[in-house]
């Protein structure tokens, strides 16, 4: 049985995207096996974490507000808006004083829990992942 033209150009068209995909993935793979990762150069000292524990708490309730009225009547939204907010506001903490993010998540977490018991607007707990019942 011989190729028409026809399969003969699609089958160099599928080749040359299985070529394309695998030089990309090559690339891919090279640049992460050979990428270095900057370690943070130092850790909060406690004082630190406590001042920005304040921050947080202080930072929170613009947060909540503006989400509520981003999202009205759509709590679980709310919730994830303020979520997005707070670690915006952690990652740029984290990188502006050279430390790990989770040591700001942690300075949040110890002044959250030490100030009990917590009050609305703020949470101690996290949302559930929860599929919407319908969409907009």
């Amino acid at each position: 049985m011989t190729m028409t033209k026809t399969q003969a150009h699609w089958r160099r068209v599928a080749l040359s995207g299985w070529l394309g995909l695998a030089l990309c993935g090559g690339v891919a793979v090279a640049r992460a096996v050979t990428s270095e990762v900057k370690a943070p150069s130092r850790r909060l000292s406690s004082e630190e974490r406590e001042v920005l524990g304040r921050m947080a708490a202080e930072a929170e309730p613009h947060w909540r507000r503006r989400s509520m009225h981003s999202f009205p009547g759509d709590h679980w939204s709310q919730d994830d808006d303020f979520g997005a907010s707070e670690r915006g506001w952690v990652m740029t903490e984290a990188r502006r004083r050279d430390v790990p993010v989770t040591d700001v998540f942690d300075a949040i977490d110890t002044e959250l829990r030490a100030s009990s018991p917590v009050t609305t607007p703020r949470k101690a707990t996290a949302s559930p992942c929860k599929p919407r019942p319908f969409y907009d």
